[in-house]
């Protein structure tokens, strides 16, 4: 599904999160979307420190800007290994769609 790039910003800076466009969700969001095809072109797992924002009322974790790492696999399999003082955020994946593949267009989604 589509998103709104500045809501990774926080997580992994606003340049890289400028070029992210798609979501895949897994979590029962209830709503339907037409599969697309992909050809995965790079994984990155993506590790950060969350802490509760200082003067924040309701000591929620967030992400801290600036303590992304982003380490290059070859799968997501969801066995992504611990890193000293960071979480585990997610897969950042680069694909293209499998449409603009078989064009010879190189779409960026991720």
């Amino acid at each position: 599904m589509e998103v709104d790039p500045e809501e990774y910003a926080r997580v992994v800076g606003s340049e890289r999160a400028a070029g992210i466009d798609f979501r895949e969700e897994h979590h029962g969001q209830g709503e339907e979307h037409a599969p697309t095809s992909v050809e995965v072109v790079s994984i990155d797992e993506v590790h950060c420190r969350y802490e509760v924002p200082p003067g924040a009322t309701d000591k929620v974790n967030h992400p801290v800007p600036g303590t992304t790492v982003l380490v290059p696999v070859e799968e997501a399999d969801g066995w992504a290994k611990g890193r000293p003082e960071l979480r585990f955020a997610g897969y950042l994946v680069t694909a293209r769609r499998a449409a603009d593949v078989a064009g010879g267009a190189a779409a960026r989604g991720r």
